[in-house]
């Protein structure tokens, strides 16, 4: 039996050190706490779809090491299969340095190297992990990769899903849009939108995204909620307003709780949009990209609070 949702992408540990404020050049400032906690955007997604309630599959990598070994033993704890998350005897962890601002939950997150070498490779894929799959998701960063496993999740029916950072737009057009032509949910930020498409506003991006052909575009806003653009609607879901803690983690939420809701429990699209937001309203009041992650029963309960 496969899974409901198989990820792609990167796992890293998250190194966060909380303060007051974000330092100037040659500044030296004490943190007032920090913590270890597994992350990596795709890892994230998982955890957040597995509490969730979907069955779940991680393909990526970690190096021969204790971080590594964290990181697999957490993912396991969660509920997400490791059997295609590789080990890669010769290289490094990534570990990544998050620093968040106590009274805002602003961030600012130093990207490890090894995210570009401990790397799963086109040898590695095998079209087994996508037997019985229901939805494939990845955020790009190995893009032939996510290419190879996108041309054949179209040719098997299975619905694709496309987290879209500014970090990968800036890769440019021609370089994604290979990768664009065989997703069918994108799932933006509004900087990676806007930047990808060269419009000014979220709105002009999804429209551009309808012009090259995507079915489903849900576009996170930040503070502002999330906007769901097709060719047959549009509309705007506006933000929980709760104390903010920590945004890390936040869009992987989202973007998890909408692939389940509206892929696995077939949702509409609206009622997903609402779903996944208030999913996320519930992990921005935990420090740590996972903390805070909602199963199911909870986004329910604090959806009926609303009404």
């Amino acid at each position: 039996m496969g899974y409901d949702i198989l990820g792609i992408g990167e796992i890293v540990v998250d190194w966060v050190a909380m303060v007051d404020h974000f330092p100037e050049p040659d500044e030296k400032i004490d943190s007032t706490s920090q913590q270890n906690f597994s992350g990596g955007v795709t890892a994230n997604y998982c955890v957040a779809a597995a509490r969730l309630g979907a069955k779940v599959g991680f393909f990526g990598a970690i190096g021969k090491d204790d971080q590594g070994q964290f990181l697999r033993s957490d993912l396991l704890s969660e509920n997400v299969d490791c059997k295609y998350l590789l080990t890669k005897p010769n290289q490094v962890t990534p570990v990544n340095f998050i620093f968040v601002v106590e009274d805002t939950g602003e961030k600012v997150i130093i990207q490890s190297p090894y995210m570009h070498t401990t790397v799963p490779t086109l040898q590695d894929f095998n079209k087994e992990m996508l037997k019985d799959v229901k939805l494939v998701h990845s955020t790009g960063i190995y893009p032939e990769l996510t290419l190879k496993a996108f041309q054949y999740a179209r040719e098997h029916n299975i619905t694709t899903a496309f987290d879209l950072e500014k970090q990968i737009a800036v890769w440019g057009i021609e370089k994604l849009k290979p990768i664009l032509e065989y997703v069918d949910i994108l799932l933006p930020n509004k900087m990676g939108a806007m930047q990808l498409t060269n419009t000014n506003t979220p709105l002009e991006a999804a429209k551009r995204f309808l012009q090259w052909g995507i079915e489903t575009i849900v576009i996170t806003l930040g503070d502002e909620g999330a906007l769901a653009v097709t060719r047959d609607q549009q509309f705007t879901v506006p933000a929980e307003k709760v104390k903010v803690v920590d945004t890390t983690g936040a869009g992987d939420t989202f973007c998890a709780a909408f692939g389940y809701a509206y892929r696995i429990n077939h949702m509409d699209l609206e009622h997903a949009v609402k779903f996944a937001n208030t999913a996320a309203s519930l992990k921005i009041q935990h420090l740590g990209a996972r903390s805070g992650m909602p199963n199911s029963t909870q986004v329910m309960q604090a959806l009926s609070d609303k009404f």
